[in-house]
């Protein structure tokens, strides 16, 4: 309930920013890129059969919404929607009935994020930082074709944004560094056991945005 609460009040804001003092509005786009150790490996048990686990590669996603900014004096601050999607590739080694099998699944994520910076400006650049809430959507996995397996996905994750930003006349370039609060692969359950890696995920992301 806290984190509803939490996320209705990030959205809660983003709406004030365009209907209060409103001082730009806007769309903006881009990539994402994680940083995960794809050496790590998990070994579960599914049914006494022993699986072994591992990440073969993150992709780089993308994503695309909207922000709103509010400045005073020289600070702003700047709340935006934006709609993420990124997929993720596992190996799956398992040994069933004294053969070894090894095959390669994909899962596909996608999630809105809701970042809400504070940043001061030096003119045409910017420094900000802030909190980011990400609200599961929907998702689709190759693994499922593996036995026993589910996904028990949280509602909302929650994690921090920290970055630069350059401002040329309505164009808004954009570089950050993300860290997440949750572990990689939190939401995997094998035969009824929860697992995650022992990372937690973070991505460097840019965006070009253009102010109405």
């Amino acid at each position: 309930m806290q984190g509803k609460n939490f996320i209705l009040s990030l959205l809660l804001l983003f709406v004030c920013s365009l209907t209060f003092g409103q001082s730009e509005f806007g769309m903006k786009l881009g990539m994402q890129s994680y940083s995960i150790d794809k050496l790590e490996r998990l070994s579960v048990e599914s049914v006494g059969e022993a699986v072994d686990l591992a990440i073969q590669d993150v992709d780089l996603g993308f994503h695309a919404g909207f922000y709103g900014r509010i400045k005073i004096a020289a600070l702003y601050i700047e709340p935006a929607l934006l709609l993420n999607s990124h997929s993720a590739t596992y190996q799956i080694q398992s040994d069933s009935s004294g053969t070894n099998v090894n095959s390669v699944h994909k899962e596909y994520y996608q999630n809105l994020d809701i970042p809400i910076t504070l940043g001061i400006k030096f003119g045409p650049v910017k420094i900000h930082a802030g909190p980011v809430a990400h609200i599961h959507l929907k998702s689709t996995s190759e693994l499922f074709d593996v036995k026993d397996y589910e996904q028990r996905f949280s509602d909302a994750s929650f994690g921090y944004q920290a970055g630069l930003a350059l401002d040329i006349k309505k164009l808004r370039i954009e570089a950050n560094y993300e860290g997440n609060f949750s572990k990689f692969g939190d939401h995997m359950v094998f035969a009824g056991q929860e697992i995650q890696f022992s990372q937690s995920p973070s991505r460097l992301i840019f965006s070009v945005g253009i102010a109405f």
